[in-house]
């Protein structure tokens, strides 16, 4: 049921007509606005960036279901602006494990043109709204007019309903190496490449391994996530206890500590530019510790946590225990 195709030297993947039928009679309310008519992904991509593209989408779907989050229409509700109201309380935990994703097709709108060169891949939506990217192993072309055009519309319409608001923007990568150049970058040569800018108060980082799993439900759980950063802090010799601190507790030497396994880049980006007085610990997960230590200067420690001892602790299984 499937074909393979190449041009321009990448391969590619094909469904023949009978997979198209097949899908359509077993899981129409799935894949109908995917296969049907003149929509995108209905359609064969010739063009190399077109194509790319359509790449970038599936690499999020693929990791988003191996980590429990509802891709499809029947283990999610609709987005609350389709329906005309706020989502009610509970069905978004109900019809889907934690979280739910919805790419692009799903919620851009034909008056959307304004927005037409955005990167964005999707949002994902748990207690908090992310607008996603996927940048792979490149920095991807970045326009802020576009993209906080993209966001303010989004934003307009998840009020609108009394929907979780956005948070800020998650970008995978292909793996944790890739995290430097999203940190150092000061937009290229032309100055059209992604840097860290102020169109989201947040910027997450999450690379495609399955290990991230416990990272994008952190995320998109506030409970756990509290619960995490308590049993943390009761480590501490004096945890911070004031919102809107870089420092997140200070250990028996009185260095300051830092908790970094959500990998927010603007954090990062700030630790960094701290005196070398101020160094201290980060805390990450073992898959993040690596690319930290060499990013930060010998002065910094790195404890790193391990994802399936934490994810015990807080009482959730990973994709392992998943069917």
């Amino acid at each position: 049921m499937l074909r393979q195709r190449k041009k321009d030297g990448l391969w590619g993947y094909l469904l023949s007509a009978k997979a198209k039928r097949y899908l359509l009679a077993r899981y129409p309310e799935d894949v109908e606005r995917y296969l049907m008519g003149s929509s995108s992904t209905n359609l064969v991509k010739s063009e190399p960036d077109k194509r790319l593209r359509l790449h970038r989408m599936s690499m999020v779907w693929i990791l988003c279901r191996k980590a429990g989050i509802g891709i499809f229409t029947h283990q999610k509700p609709a987005i609350p602006w389709e329906m005309g109201r706020a989502t009610e309380p509970g069905v978004l935990w109900e019809q889907s494990d934690w979280a739910a994703y919805y790419g692009v097709a799903e919620w851009k709108r034909p008056e959307d043109l304004e927005i037409k060169g955005s990167r964005a891949c999707g949002l994902l939506v748990g207690n908090r709204g992310y607008i996603v990217y996927n940048t792979m192993d490149r920095l991807m072309k970045w326009t802020p007019k576009i993209e906080r055009n993209l966001a303010g519309r989004l934003e307009v319409r998840i009020r609108k309903c009394g929907g979780t608001l956005l948070t800020g923007a998650v970008f995978f990568g292909r793996d944790m190496f890739m995290l430097r150049r999203l940190l150092e970058s000061e937009g290229g040569i032309k100055g059209n490449l992604f840097s860290l800018d102020d169109v989201y108060e947040h910027y997450y980082y999450v690379p495609l391994k399955v290990e991230a799993w416990l990272q994008l439900r952190l995320l998109c759980e506030d409970e756990g996530n509290r619960r995490l950063m308590t049993f943390l802090g009761e480590m501490l010799k004096k945890p911070q206890k004031e919102e809107g601190h870089l420092e997140d507790g200070w250990d028996r030497n009185d260095r300051p500590v830092y908790f970094c396994y959500l990998m927010d880049l603007r954090k990062l980006s700030r630790i960094l530019k701290r005196p070398i007085s101020r160094q201290g610990n980060l805390v990450c997960f073992s898959y993040q510790a690596q690319a930290l230590k060499e990013i930060f200067p010998e002065p910094f420690q790195i404890q790193a946590l391990e994802p399936e001892k934490t994810a015990r602790y807080l009482g959730w299984k990973g994709p392992q225990y998943r069917k």
